[in-house]
């Protein structure tokens, strides 16, 4: 008798201790979810969209929800952001994303402050003596070719094999990359398809 009341008191404490952490879990759980919506209640009308709140510590048991909470709000923010960006920008924005996706580390600075123009060559503020021959020589191998949107121009370098430099400059529409001498009106020296252009390797400065 005395080892049934034994085992049956060790056992109510023991269902009551259960009892206990189920609730308190219940507790924590309620709590974390109670003070992340206190901390994030505004901050769609804050300047950076809670980027500065901190979020608190979750229990162990809420890890991967918290994991996917994170998730969810970063992508909030995102749209917030991109959503206040004009129209017009937002190829330049795109293009500037991918740069910095294939080109971290290769380049020390990528003029992410600055505007994008792409069409350099024909642009006064960038080929002040050469823009009227470069814009002939594009309308001449848009009749030719039929490309419908300019993508990239500008001058740039070549370094043969032999370490040897000389001045060239490149014009990319979306039909075709084309490699021109800018020392004779930018004459076309080689013409690619652009469906054939796979990779493009890229040296770190």
């Amino acid at each position: 008798v005395w080892r049934g009341t034994i085992a049956r008191i060790h056992y109510k404490r023991t269902r009551a201790a259960y009892i206990i952490i189920k609730h308190y879990r219940k507790y924590k759980v309620k709590s974390y979810i109670w003070e992340v919506g206190r901390r994030f209640q505004n901050v769609g009308s804050m300047k950076d969209y809670g980027k500065h709140v901190k979020w608190p510590t979750p229990p162990k048991v809420l890890r991967k929800f918290e994991d996917t909470l994170q998730s969810v709000y970063q992508r909030w923010r995102a749209y917030q952001l991109i959503k206040s960006i004009p129209p017009a920008d937002l190829l330049q924005v795109r293009a500037k994303v991918a740069a910095v996706e294939n080109l971290k580390g290769q380049r020390g600075d990528l003029g992410l402050q600055r505007s994008w123009e792409g069409n350099y060559l024909a642009t006064k503020r960038d080929n002040p003596q050469m823009t009227p021959a470069f814009s002939a020589r594009a309308n001449e191998l848009k009749r030719k070719d039929k490309y419908m949107n300019t993508l990239f121009s500008s001058h740039v370098r070549k370094i043969n094999r032999f370490n040897k430099s000389e001045d060239r400059a490149i014009f990319i529409t979306d039909r075709h990359l084309y490699k021109l001498d800018p020392l004779k009106q930018y004459q076309v020296m080689k013409t690619i398809p652009l469906y054939n252009v796979g990779h493009t390797p890229v040296k770190s400065d």
